[in-house]
């Protein structure tokens, strides 16, 4: 079955993250960007190369601007995103990424300094890709409607950039709202997926920084969750740790990059979690072109096991 549900970036988060960036791009860029109106709901990244032109991706679409950014600002737009120093992120730096307040992250691309194939500094630095967070009001709605039927999980998938975030986003917020709400603990790896989600209207416990398959024991054994949420699962390892911590039975809603769901289960970690029955729905995502606006194919557990 596929079902549109609808979203949109919530004004105030809006003006926050325009705050943000003014203190991190370029002047002319940043100008450009505000007198083309740029800074708005279906604005979802700002892509800057040294020495070419910058691109926004607004309602999926790729608009390229006038600004090409020269040497000295790419320079500026290291300094301000690294706050003067790298050591602080050489983290999630070498993971290829920095994330800033309001959740907004910072994709990072230059050369590698290697020592027997792994990555131990990235230096001269060449392309910033800005990835502005979505915070939805009105997503989740069918996932939630899932979560309440069964105990079991909900693992949904689509390629990068679709929204697969967004939509935890709004499940989280709403699982944990209304007359009956639930105790929600979203594991925050990489500290985005909890943009919006600390106010004082809703009952869910973050956990910012923390490893997935930690984040899900702590959630399981001293949070005492009745609804677990973390975001990009898949590596083999992880999901193992991922599985033994799921023995509570307590559900979990996760989500993992995949653009068909045959191809998804082949992958060893997502398999190991599929033959644990971690998940009892499977959710694949896709956006219409030019909207904020999402279609998705819910496939129930026995389905999918006719596919591995």
């Amino acid at each position: 079955m596929a079902t549109v549900i609808n979203g949109q970036r919530n004004g105030l988060k809006i003006r926050e993250q325009s705050d943000i960036l003014s203190g991190i791009l370029p002047y002319k860029l940043y100008g450009e960007l505000t007198t083309k109106d740029m800074f708005g709901r279906s604005t979802e990244e700002i892509r800057c190369r040294r020495g070419r032109r910058s691109f926004v991706t607004m309602g999926g679409k790729n608009i390229m601007l006038e600004h090409i950014l020269t040497d000295s600002e790419t320079e500026y737009m290291t300094e301000r995103i690294f706050g003067g120093s790298l050591y602080a992120h050489k983290e999630t730096l070498l993971e290829g990424y920095v994330t800033l307040s309001k959740g907004i992250r910072v994709g990072i691309c230059g050369r590698a300094a290697t020592d027997g194939g792994k990555i131990i500094g990235i230096y001269d630095i060449s392309g910033i890709n800005i990835r502005l967070p979505s915070y939805s009001v009105n997503v989740g709605n069918r996932i939630c409607n899932l979560l309440h039927r069964e105990k079991g999980g909900v693992l949904i998938y689509a390629p990068p950039g679709v929204g697969k975030t967004t939509l935890l986003r709004g499940v989280a917020a709403r699982m944990s709202m209304g007359d009956a709400p639930k105790r929600v603990c979203v594991v925050d790896t990489r500290g985005e997926l909890g943009v919006s989600l600390d106010g004082c209207d809703n009952s869910v416990d973050l956990l910012v920084g923390y490893p997935r398959e930690k984040g899900i024991e702590i959630a399981t054994r001293t949070m005492s969750a009745e609804l677990i949420v973390c975001d990009e699962i898949g590596d083999p390892k992880e999901c193992e740790a991922i599985l033994s911590a799921q023995n509570s039975g307590i559900p979990l809603i996760a989500s993992a990059h995949g653009s068909n769901l045959s191809t998804l289960l082949r992958r060893k970690g997502i398999r190991y979690l599929h033959e644990g029955h971690v998940f009892e729905y499977y959710v694949a995502i896709s956006r219409r072109l030019g909207a904020f606006e999402f279609e998705y194919t819910v496939t129930e557990w026995e389905e999918a096991n006719s596919l591995v």
